[in-house]
């Protein structure tokens, strides 16, 4: 999942060499040097603190010890939606995934001195979303739907990394719904007049949800599970690009005094 979070954003960063064909007379987004200092540096903090906790301190890993897991004890709203584990449904949702997260390059059709701007919101976006639900799972222990099935059907790399207790929420989910999302926001406020708003947006929502699909029926994850996904990766989708559409420049002046060190913040 954090190899293919990688190379998508290469590949994203790679399609603004082409060439627009289109184009917007006026830019809705503005990047600020304090708002996007912060944005940026939150998302590195949360997933770069994941990769700490997770890969170095190994916090909250799980070992299988063998427990049988019975569905009768999974609430009445997840049950319906269980299933056993499958490997090409799983590998399926990986490359959908992937494409879901490409859907942004069709911002190369603005203006080439919008590409960084579009670039940089997306990827303070997958960094945000990432840490989210990265330290979530970590947070919180809930074993995969799969666990209720037959051990011979386990998925053993998952077995072996703890991964198999790390259900809530959907990663794939998060990261689908925050690039479907951010790619219709951004694309309708850049061509609010485009007569491919609309089949953007919903081929952009129809990948996600297919990514959600196939993580409930691979049996990796409970109806839940996509569902807080699908709410931290919308949310965020829409709050980070939002965030830009205010203009605001700062002018920070740093100056040393006899009495100490001086600074005017100033908001114009």
């Amino acid at each position: 999942m954090k190899k293919l979070l990688k190379f998508t954003l290469c590949s994203f960063l790679l399609t603004f060499l082409i060439q627009p064909i289109l184009s917007a007379e006026n830019s809705p987004f503005k990047l600020d040097p304090v708002k996007d200092g912060i944005l940026f540096g939150s998302g590195v903090l949360l997933s770069g603190g994941d990769l700490i906790l997770d890969n170095v301190l190994k916090v909250n890993r799980q070992e299988y010890n063998g427990k049988i897991y019975d569905k009768d004890d999974v609430n009445a709203f997840d049950r319906p939606f269980m299933n056993s584990y499958s490997h090409s449904r799983d590998k399926a949702a990986d490359f959908l995934l992937a494409a879901t997260m490409a859907t942004p390059a069709v911002l190369a059709f603005t203006e080439q001195s919008e590409w960084f701007t579009a670039a940089t919101m997306y990827a303070e976006t997958l960094l945000i979303a990432n840490g989210i639900k990265e330290l979530t799972k970590l947070a919180v222990n809930r074993t995969r739907p799969y666990m209720y099935y037959d051990a011979s059907t386990f998925p053993e790399d998952d077995i072996d990394k703890g991964d198999w207790a790390n259900s809530f929420p959907s990663g794939h989910s998060t990261i689908a719904f925050a690039s479907a999302t951010f790619t219709s926001y951004t694309f309708s406020k850049y061509f609010p007049e485009s007569k491919w708003r609309i089949p953007i947006t919903a081929g952009a929502y129809s990948m996600a949800i297919g990514v959600a699909a196939l993580r409930l029926s691979s049996g990796n994850h409970f109806m839940t599970d996509v569902l807080a996904g699908a709410t931290i990766g919308t949310l965020t989708g829409i709050l980070v690009p939002w965030l830009h559409t205010f203009n605001q420049n700062h002018d920070v002046n740093i100056a040393l005094l006899g009495n100490g060190l001086f600074i005017n913040f100033k908001l114009n």
